[in-house]
């Protein structure tokens, strides 16, 4: 018996042209393929299967410089290349089939599969694996070719032995996708496909030992969620982790919607906490060094006035430094995150004594300089708004924090209360992302759910919306914030959005598969066929269930006779022909 590893390689690939010999930690893919094939004790010979297109000759280059043969068919029928390279063995050798996209493999893996193929048509894992080969007689792969008119089968070339029809021709098998320690769940973290793929695939062989399955699933683990994939890095608040691969971390804005009361404050937090907040937020000023003499006399006569000038309303409305500690300390009893917007330098340090855990600037101090570099020099994690501001300006924030891309949270905002949602632009946040590689929400000042909710699905990592305990009272903000339905109810939006977004891989779900048997079609009788009759596609039609051959598998049974009478109106069976 004899083995021959077959190559799968191209350059023209849809996705990533040219991939096949783009290099990682200088050496390209192809090569990597080649140097893991020939660790393989059990290997007899290297064949690159690649097209006879001009595109594809530096292909060819490659496997003369790499000492290997090099074989080369059709464009468009990958399985007859395979049939190609094959050429010269016998139908009991065996063909171990790899694709030069998927560059890390455990031979010891590799060696136990290929130690189950031996008396098999047709080994692999359940699902496939990027990181273990096929294995294919030599026999069964021309008999697929012989049969099979699929263009699934002529362009990826062993699904036949994964269907229904081949388990009923071959012998097959497919081992767990668990199989000696391996995790289908980062599967697709180890295959190249896109760009994001190779600048993944250099961090993996430059910070984890790949010659480790344990080391490699180590990393996998520690690493993507943490922003391995992205270009924006993950944020930590709090102890809480927030990116793109993270729930939406929804800020519950109290402000100042507990009038001045510390126990409305707690009954926020409370409430807050039922919903299902990532965190609440206050805010701090210190009203003498923010209001000039004149504009803290200027009379305030409103119906949501706490004092007869401005100034005394801001100063009713403003908890203690003592007030504001017993808040922060009612969080970390009950286990929510407690954070605020301090107004100027004298908040900060107050807010330092008390162990804030990281800061939100409010819109209007995006220029607030000195705000800004007293928040940079502590080092923790900054959350700006942007609603009053420009690139320009927060061009300059950026610059003043000097903080890196990890601490840096940017919100979408419009300074209008409420908001007209037609002055929203929910899609600054893409602008937003591009420029400046940091997680980017929205805090959101329109009335009810829709807009924060459509901004979880545009990718939004945090939301900020104001929460009160009853919209009728007394207070500015109080009418266009949202009571416990509300932000019950976003939450609850949010958290369903994140589990709709899914994988992003289209395949057929299992939870469709009855529907499917029940109301996809199958080759059916449309006459009686007697016993010996050649089929013709005239006595063919296509009725439910979805259980038997469908239409493109036709050929399967087209001028081959029927081994037995078969009446009109029945599904049609493989074996009802020879």
């Amino acid at each position: 018996m004899k083995v021959r590893a077959i190559i799968q390689a191209r350059m023209l690939s849809s996705r990533l042209r040219g991939k096949s010999l783009m290099s990682v930690s200088e050496k390209p893919l192809l090569y990597r393929v080649v140097e893991n094939v020939k660790k393989l004790k059990f290997v007899d010979e290297i064949f690159i299967a690649t097209s006879t297109l001009e595109a594809d000759e530096p292909i060819v280059s490659a496997a003369h410089s790499l000492n290997v043969q090099v074989c080369q068919g059709s464009s468009l029928n990958v399985l007859n290349r395979f049939i190609k390279a094959s050429e010269g063995l016998n139908d009991e050798d065996i063909i171990v089939r790899l694709t030069a996209d998927n560059p890390i493999m455990i031979s010891s893996i590799a060696e136990a599969v290929f130690e189950k193929s031996i008396h098999k048509d047709y080994t692999a894992i359940d699902g496939l694996s990027h990181i273990v080969p096929e294995f294919v007689k030599v026999g069964a792969l021309k008999k697929v070719y012989e049969i099979s008119r699929n263009p699934v089968d002529i362009e990826h070339v062993t699904p036949f032995f994964r269907r229904k029809e081949g388990s009923e021709i071959f012998d097959v098998e497919l081992l767990s996708g668990e199989f000696m320690g391996l995790r289908p769940d980062l599967d697709k973290f180890l295959t190249i496909d896109t760009k994001k793929d190779l600048v993944r695939l250099e961090k993996i062989l430059g910070e984890s030992s790949i010659d480790s399955l344990e080391n490699l699933y180590c990393f996998l683990d520690e690493n993507i969620k943490k922003g391995l994939d992205s270009e924006i890095p993950v944020a930590n608040l709090n102890g809480t982790l927030v990116g793109e691969n993270f729930p939406t971390f929804v800020i519950a804005e109290i402000g100042q919607n507990h009038n001045g009361s510390i126990d409305l404050a707690k009954k926020l937090i409370d409430m807050s906490q039922r919903c299902g907040a990532s965190a609440v937020k206050f805010q701090k000023r210190d009203i003498p060094s923010e209001l000039t003499k004149a504009a803290f006399d200027r009379i305030y006569d409103n119906p949501n006035s706490f004092g007869r000038t401005y100034g005394e309303h801001r100063m009713f409305l403003e908890l203690s430094e003592e007030e504001h500690k017993e808040l922060k300390e009612y969080c970390d009893l009950i286990g929510m995150t407690y954070f605020c917007t301090p107004c100027d330098v004298l908040s900060v340090e107050l807010l330092e004594r008390i162990g804030c855990p990281f800061y939100k600037v409010a819109s209007r101090d995006l220029t607030n300089i000195p705000l800004l570099e007293k928040l940079g020099a502590i080092e923790k994690p900054v959350i700006i708004s942007t609603g009053m501001a420009s690139l320009d300006d927060i061009d300059q924030a950026l610059e003043a924090l000097n903080l890196p891309k990890d601490k840096v949270l940017i919100t979408q905002c419009t300074s209008q209360y409420p908001c007209d949602v037609r002055n929203v632009n929910l899609r600054v946040m893409d602008t937003l992302r591009s420029k400046y590689k940091v997680n980017i929400g929205l805090s959101d000042h329109t009335s009810g759910v829709i807009i924060s909710a459509a901004a979880s699905c545009m990718g939004a990592t945090l939301i900020e919306k104001h929460v009160t305990l009853d919209r009728t009272m007394k207070g500015t903000d109080q009418p266009g914030s949202l009571e416990e339905s509300g932000l019950s109810k976003l939450i609850d939006y949010i958290r369903g959005i994140e589990l709709a977004k899914g994988s992003g891989i289209k395949k057929v779900n299992p939870a469709t598969q009855q529907a499917k048997e029940k109301l996809a079609r199958s080759l059916t009788s449309r006459v009686d066929i007697k016993k010996g009759e050649i089929v013709s596609e005239d006595k063919l039609c296509l009725k439910s269930p979805g259980t038997g051959m469908k239409w493109v598998e036709r050929d399967k049974i087209l001028n081959k006779k029927a081994v037995k009478d078969i009446p009109a109106d029945v599904t049609l069976e493989l074996s009802d022909f020879e």
